[in-house]
This record gives structure tokens, sequence and C-alpha cells, in this order.
């Protein structure tokens, strides 16, 4: 009998989505990553042709991460196995109609979480629509933990899908 690993690496390479789960799981694994402190400050936002984007609290944490680039890229394609993270791109959101040179040296993105986003061991809400979506497909997967890392990918997959849709309309 194969192993549950054995099969899901064998239906990501069949279907052409081990890319784009692993694109994904660069996003996901920011927290992990980067460690609790910049996790706080930080976010990744989205993967595209080899570059993280990563949203910040303040331009001083996207200084920080620029210091800590090369290890961070390092770290994140070791966890991958996979070299695909070749760039951080970080970026901070501006207040609405303020110019950023007439802002204070220490301003803050005030759209910026207050919450840092949920650690990867997070239980999922039951009530949310992705992640019954995607409990469906994996709820074959034997390996409790095989099971929860899919369908926590799928769900945020789904989710990413359906916020482009909405960004096209």
């Amino acid at each position: 009998m194969d192993a549950v690993g054995n099969i899901v690496n064998d239906v990501l390479d069949a279907r052409g989505w081990r890319g784009k789960v692993l694109e994904q799981m660069a996003v996901e694994l920011w927290p992990e990553i980067v460690g609790e402190t910049m996790a706080r400050h930080t976010m990744a936002d989205k993967f595209r042709n080899g570059t993280l984007s990563v949203r910040a609290r303040s331009p001083q944490w996207t200084q920080e991460l620029h210091f800590h680039q090369a290890r961070i890229i390092a770290r994140m394609n070791g966890r991958l196995r996979k070299p695909i993270v070749q760039k951080i791109r970080c970026y901070v959101t501006p207040p609405q109609g303020i110019k950023v040179g007439a802002l204070k040296p220490n301003w803050e993105d005030p759209t910026f979480p207050a919450v840092a986003p949920l650690p990867r061991d997070a239980k999922p809400d039951p009530n949310d629509e992705m992640w019954q979506r995607a409990h469906a497909i994996t709820e074959e997967i034997e390996d409790p933990d095989v099971r929860a890392m899919m369908e926590r990918l799928i769900a945020t997959s789904l989710r990413a899908k359906e916020k482009r849709e909405h960004a096209e309309d």
C-alpha cells in the first residue's frame, strides 16, 4: 500500500498543482520562518514569479525586513525544499489622501491588522465556507497531519482565487 504522502505527491504532480501549492506554502509559512516578533509587524500577501510580496506595518519594518532578506529567503527555500523564492518585495500602505512626504517619520499603516494572522496550528472555523469545501476534498486522507495541511492549503488557495475574481470585477 502506498504511503499517503506518495499519493498526495502523485496527485499534485499529475494535476500540475505542485508549484501552486509551494507558492501558497511560502505565504503560509511566513510567520513560522520570520518568527513571532516580525510576524506581528509583517505578513506575506502573495507570491508571483519568484517574488514573495510582504506587507509591513511601517517603513521601519520594511527596513528591518531588508536587513534579513537573504536569511529569510534561504530559510524559506530550505523549508520548501525548492528554491522558488528569489526575492521579497516589502511594502507599506500609506493612509489615503496623505502624501508620503507629508507623513511623520514613525507613521504606521492604519489598515494593517492589529492582530497577527492565525498560526499554522490554529483550528479552522467550521462555519468557513472555503474550509468546508477543502475538508470535503481532503476527508479521505487518513494521515491527520497531511489532511490538515492540505485542508489549510486548499482553503487558502480557494480564498485567494475568490479574492482575485472579485478584484477583476
